[in-house]
């Protein structure tokens, strides 16, 4: 179901603004963290991308790089189901490479949890990952799963919204339009 939260002044709506400013702040500084442990030399990654993991951040494991032959010896390995896509992983053979591995691994994330924690919700079992976004005019959208639905309709500044609306407040428009 999609949400959106326009009283800037509500409990609810600065925490889950404060989340997500936290989060976007961490997935600038931990790409930049990237760039710096392996160069910018990459095209794509293997990873998790953006908000829908555990972790409401990218996780990164493995790079596609632009110019593998000029990867440092015994450092990096083609990923054993990828690697005929051109992925490369850190080697946690050698120490170079586990350092890389490690240090990616602990790159800062945050949870998931945070987000049930703010909306009330109780996180049990099967669930969708729940999506926060801070649109341009400042409205927080967000979607969560029909299943939390009751639990959200106790907070009187959430409105439910259509799907067209969200997207619209996100600046997504359809093509026939």
């Amino acid at each position: 179901m999609y949400f959106k939260i326009t009283d800037k002044e509500s409990e609810t709506y600065k925490k889950l603004y404060e989340l997500r400013s936290e989060e976007l702040k961490l997935e600038a500084e931990n790409e930049a963290a990237v760039k710096k442990l392996v160069g910018d030399d990459w095209t794509t990654f293997l990873g998790y991308p953006g908000q829908q993991n555990y972790f409401r951040v990218t996780l990164y494991q493995g790079f596609e790089f632009k110019h593998p032959e000029n990867l440092p010896p015994k450092t990096w390995k083609l990923h054993k189901k990828h690697g005929d896509k051109g992925i490369y992983v850190p080697d946690s053979r050698t120490k170079h490479g586990r350092e890389i591995k490690e240090a990616l691994n602990n790159l800062p994330t945050s949870s998931v949890k945070k987000v049930f924690s703010i909306l009330g919700c109780e996180l049990s079992g099967r669930f969708t990952f729940p999506y926060v976004e801070i649109c341009k005019d400042g409205t927080i959208v967000f979607l969560m799963s029909d299943r939390y639905s009751k639990d959200i309709r106790k907070f009187p500044e959430i409105v439910e919204i259509t799907g067209r609306e969200f997207d619209e407040l996100r600046g997504y428009k359809e093509d026939n339009e």
